[in-house]
């Protein structure tokens, strides 16, 4: 997949369900464990949310006894909802340090937005609750917005889906939470910060799939499977590929594309979001792996990895239609830059610093911007290495890669900036309040890749 250039449209029928809580007869969807809904009314999912100290089994075989959980699980527990849904969420931080909650990608009043910007630390033993509406339908992600390079790969991440009117017909749902780490000789996490992971990010080769490393999932043969795939690792770009297989791309961050297109792989950066269907041909078992991805400083070097195993079973099915098109929307129109954001990295005595406009947080300067105003930013990367952005509290729309336009224009709330290449992206800002953008490889944004928006 290519997304500096055009996005390639296959022609077939659409497949498409109008009861986003029904996607075809024999539906199986995904095993993740979902949250009590505390509320009768059926347009309320009320939970209670505690982040604590627990075991947790990435491996067979080997516990890590110091992970950091939600509700006691990794990932957290899934938070299952309806476009319009009121989401209540009462959190207590049972941790031995200070704490908060960022829902990344949901628009949403900024005091309810989880960071340092918007409120203040939850204490060891305190307790907050998040009370906002889910305007929009998608795959979105929380996690700790507070020393967030050490939470996350703790294990402090979970998944909010929200089904709207137009899903996708399928046979079988999958929610892919990928991750990296590496454990000690003793089953605890690998927390040091040496060059490399300054660098890159913390990480290590075991790949975890939904908390755990060596996953197989079993699907039948011809049978259409949307794989819902978020990346919550610190540093690690995945590149999903299944030998033998394409993926129909039917969307990402802001929901379901208009015009969904076929690729080989899904490149997906730190705090992204992919939706797509794959439907698994052959008999016996597959493998999904990671293939190599120069994102710099020559990680494209690395071998490709193991993600998960597909093991077939079942009688194939009859093909059936994928879906070639869902409801459009609005683009904001392409428009002159009104800021241009500059991302660098550099060494800085025995440690590296990255850089916004040639300043780090909290001394890159605030961006002022009037309620309900639209912006156009031009987002330079001059590193070595590609730059996840992402932008809190609103979608934008990706318009043109280095100076050429973007045909179709996507929409997303984070995108690869690649290495020494620019992205132009319209973002409407109708939410006031303080509101952040930085790296998503999070000892990028701790080590100072960041800054704030304030919406008068």
């Amino acid at each position: 997949m290519n997304r500096a250039t055009g996005l390639a449209v296959a022609a077939i029928v659409v497949g498409c369900s109008s009861d986003p809580a029904s996607t075809g007869d024999g539906f199986v969807d995904s095993d993740l464990p979902k949250a009590a809904d505390q509320n009768a009314d059926p347009k309320v999912l009320e939970i209670s949310l505690e982040a604590k100290v627990t075991s947790h089994g990435f491996v067979t075989g080997v516990a890590t006894n110091a992970a950091w959980t939600y509700n006691g699980t990794i990932p957290g527990p899934l938070l299952d909802a309806k476009v319009g849904d009121r989401l209540i969420v009462h959190f207590k931080n049972s941790l031995p340090e200070a704490t908060t909650v960022h829902w990344h990608g949901v628009r949403l009043p900024a005091a309810m937005d989880g960071t340092m910007a918007t409120q203040k630390p939850i204490e060891p033993g305190a307790t907050f609750t998040y009370d906002f509406t889910l305007k929009d339908a998608g795959l979105f992600w929380y996690h700790p917005h507070m020393r967030s390079d050490v939470q996350v790969h703790s294990g402090l991440y979970g998944v909010i889906r929200v089904r709207g009117g137009s899903e996708p017909e399928v046979e079988r749902e999958e929610i892919l939470v990928l991750d990296d780490l590496t454990l000690d000789k003793d089953g605890s996490i690998v927390m040091e910060l040496d060059d490399e992971s300054k660098m890159m990010g913390r990480g290590g080769d075991a790949l975890l799939v939904n908390g755990v490393g060596g996953r197989t999932f079993t699907w039948r043969p011809g049978s259409r499977v949307r794989l819902r795939v978020v990346n919550a690792a610190n540093g690690r770009f995945f590149n999903l590929a299944l030998p033998g297989h394409k993926f129909r791309i039917i969307g990402g961050d802001a929901g379901l594309f208009p015009q969904p297109y076929d690729s080989d792989h899904i490149l997906i950066a730190p705090g992204e979001r992919w939706d797509a269907i794959v439907v698994p041909q052959g008999t016996g078992k597959l493998t999904l792996t990671s293939d190599p991805y120069d994102q710099g400083h020559d990680s494209g070097k690395n071998p490709a990895l193991p993600v998960a195993t597909i093991a077939l079973a079942g009688d194939a099915m009859s093909p059936k239609p994928l879906p070639s098109s869902f409801p459009s929307f609005e683009t904001l129109p392409d428009r002159p830059a009104d800021q241009t954001l500059v991302f660098n990295e550099k060494l800085v005595g025995d440690g590296f610093v990255f850089t916004i406009n040639d300043k780090t947080y909290p001394d890159v300067p605030v961006i002022d911007i009037s309620n309900g105003e639209v912006r156009a930013f031009e987002l330079k990367n001059e590193a070595e290495m590609d730059h996840p952005f992402h932008l809190h509290g609103f979608f934008f729309d990706v318009v043109a890669v280095n100076g050429k336009p973007l045909i179709p224009v996507i929409r997303k709330d984070t995108i690869i900036v690649p290495k020494k290449s620019s992205v132009k992206l319209v973002a409407r800002f109708d939410e006031p309040g303080s509101w952040m953008y930085h790296c998503h490889i999070l000892e990028h944004a701790e080590g100072g890749m960041a800054g704030e928006i304030h919406v008068k």
